[in-house]
């Protein structure tokens, strides 16, 4: 063997081991972001339910200060809030689940793990965002509430 073969024998080796490392590493690095990816979503789901229902008690209490109890708005809010409640409940039915162990997940298959999840998230969050913008909403109207009632 001469001492080009052999060169070229110890390239295909050491360029077979660092492909095998950047795997090694990618695979990691996926596993690290789905990892996060749950807790991001623990973050978003926690408390979802209640906060909904608190802007929906605090929206009725500013529709009834100023005087829109029984209006087509109530009306129309309250029909959005049960859609938006029944929407919730089938995301949460569907929320993926964390396994145990993903060492043995490939990038494929941990590539649509980290996908779905953010998905997912993106729905919760939208919906979340949604009551948000209401809940802004009702706190401007109560500080205008406040000043007519500290004229």
């Amino acid at each position: 063997m001469s001492l080009d073969e052999f060169i070229a024998y110890l390239s295909l080796i050491v360029s077979a081991t660092a492909l095998w490392r950047v795997r090694e590493v990618k695979q990691l690095d996926l596993r690290i972001e789905l990892q996060k990816s749950f807790n991001d979503l623990d973050v978003v789901l926690s408390g979802i339910e209640n906060y909904l229902d608190f802007v929906y008690e605090s929206h009725l209490r500013v529709m009834a200060a100023i005087g829109q109890i029984g209006s087509g708005a109530e009306k129309f809010f309250k029909a959005d809030f049960s859609t938006d409640k029944e929407k919730l409940q089938e995301l949460l039915n569907l929320q993926p689940n964390r396994k145990d162990e993903y060492k043995r997940s490939s990038q494929d298959e941990l590539e649509r793990e980290i996908v779905s999840i953010h998905s997912y998230r993106n729905q919760i969050a939208g919906l979340r965002a949604k009551y948000q913008k209401i809940f802004d909403a009702d706190e401007d109207r109560r500080k205008e509430i406040r000043m007519q009632h500290q004229r």
